[in-house]
């Protein structure tokens, strides 16, 4: 079975086999229900099958699309024509469509006909210019080779009205039917109970006779606003296949005798059919193909505004990232620092579980960056901080840099004990890194660590314990440097 996708990608055998078909059954349903007693054509339909095919395929395989429905068209025509009057007369058509085609690729227009410019294109390349054209070509035909005692421009304007009428009611439904639906409406009640009373109001008009119901006026003119209703609600699909029904429906009340607009004459009755197909048409599509204009709009502006929301939410996290970010270490800075302690601070408190605190200076730095130059005071400070935060991997852990070249540690732990080996560890990792200082007694670059642990309570404040932190860091930098210190804790080396 042929997926559908596949089906419209491309003019396949399939569909050259159906089109010459299509194109005779719309040729035979014209003649049925479109042409009165007094063979007056009221809309024409078979030229839209193929201006559709080749809109909707963008003109691809059209040579031997012209061909087929050349044929079917003249055969279709054949039981009503001379053979010689239906080749000719299914020539016109085929010029029609091709001109009607060409004038569309000049002015741009997409053959989706989702746009409200589109539609106008579209009916002056071919409603207007080509169905022009043709009636002009036509009339010519019937007065030289048909005999027609009409008058050449009255023949012309039938030929014209009908042939216009017929592409812009079926070329659109084709179109619409044969593309896929971006979107579905969405449906209430209230919308079904309205496509139910246009329904039985068609009904009602399109049965009455002369015009009346009970000496009551009712004709065609009654179902425009509740077309509109329908274009506004349901889409350019369903408004389409309503103005094809409603548009036929008239013709065939015609064909029929029940004389939809009144005791007139044939030619006036003609004139008022087509004056309310046109207007049917353009209230119809006109209004609904707008609408869906503004519904695409407004989908393709929320996603603009949903990108630009998303590419803002990320310029926002990446400048709230460099924010919280020390330039020249890459680890978290002072004010991150802050929030993080603050928040740690808060979870301890309710836990109940030890939060470690330590405060890390860099042994003689200002000696460091007179002899060796600020330059390499910089890389020094970097490789310290890389130095801490590969030690800081647990979750929880939190290394910054807490200003100039001292740093900041937040870790979880058990107790005093597992807090002072963890500093220490980081103390030892800092001095393997061998960085040269020979203004050092160590010769190389060292840290001093000041450490406290506490379960913070609700009166105690994140201050003190700063503080605490600094005590024990200056009581390492004074007992030698290249320690660690815990505030009431025992030194360790």
């Amino acid at each position: 079975m042929i997926k559908r996708e596949k089906f419209w990608r491309r003019p396949g055998w399939l569909f050259c086999l159906l089109l010459p078909l299509f194109h005779f059954a719309s040729v035979k349903l014209t003649f049925f229900c479109a042409v009165t007693p007094e063979n007056a054509v009221v809309v024409w339909l078979p030229n839209a099958v193929l201006l559709a095919a080749l809109l909707r395929f963008r003109g691809r395989r059209a040579p031997l699309m012209a061909a087929l429905t050349f044929s079917s068209d003249v055969l279709a025509n054949l039981p009503v024509f001379r053979w010689y009057e239906a080749v000719l007369f299914s020539a016109v058509n085929l010029l029609e469509v091709a001109v009607a085609y060409r004038l569309m690729l000049l002015s741009r227009a997409s053959p989706h006909l989702h746009r409200l410019q589109d539609l106008i294109k579209f009916i002056l390349a071919g409603p207007v210019c080509g169905a022009l054209l043709a009636g002009l070509a036509a009339a010519v035909v019937l007065q030289q080779v048909g005999g027609s005692a009409t008058p050449y421009l009255t023949l012309a304007r039938v030929w014209w009205f009908g042939d216009g009428l017929g592409l812009l009611i079926y070329t659109p439904l084709l179109l619409a039917f044969t593309q896929p639906q971006h979107q579905r409406p969405r449906l209430t009640r209230w919308d079904d109970a309205a496509l139910v009373l246009t329904l039985l109001l068609a009904l009602a008009v399109l049965s009455a006779q002369g015009g009346q119901i009970e000496n009551v006026s009712v004709t065609p003119t009654l179902l425009l606003p509740a077309v509109a209703v329908i274009a506004f609600r349901f889409g350019v699909r369903l408004t389409t296949l309503l103005v094809a029904l409603i548009s036929l429906g008239t013709a065939m009340m015609m064909t029929t005798g029940l004389k939809p607009f009144g005791e007139v004459p044939i030619h006036l009755e003609v004139v008022r059919a087509q004056e309310f197909i046109l207007t049917l048409c353009i209230i119809g599509i006109g209004f609904a193909v707008l609408l869906n204009e503004l519904q695409t709009r407004e989908r393709e502006l929320e996603s603009r505004v949903r990108a630009r929301t998303r590419e803002l939410e990320r310029s926002n996290a990446r400048l709230a990232a460099i924010s919280a970010t020390d330039g020249l270490t890459g680890i978290p800075n002072r004010r991150r620092f802050d929030e993080t302690l603050a928040a740690e601070w808060s979870r301890a408190r309710r836990s109940g579980q030890p939060l470690m605190l330590a405060l890390i200076d860099v042994d003689l730095f200002k000696q460091y960056n007179d002899y060796y130059g600020h330059q390499a005071g910089d890389d020094a400070l970097r490789a310290v901080a890389a130095a801490l935060a590969s030690h800081a991997r647990r979750s929880g852990d939190f290394v910054a840099r807490y200003g100039g070249e001292e740093f900041a540690l937040i870790a979880q732990c058990a107790d005093k004990e597992q807090a002072l080996q963890m500093a220490a560890i980081i103390c030892r990792c800092v001095a393997e890194l061998k960085i040269p200082h020979m203004t050092s007694p160590y010769e190389v670059l060292t840290i001093s660590v000041g450490v406290t642990v506490l379960r913070p309570c609700e009166h105690d404040l994140i201050l003190s314990a700063l503080k605490t932190a600094d005590v024990a860091l200056y009581r390492a930098k004074q007992l030698g440097r290249n320690r660690v210190e815990a505030a009431d804790v025992e030194p360790v080396a």
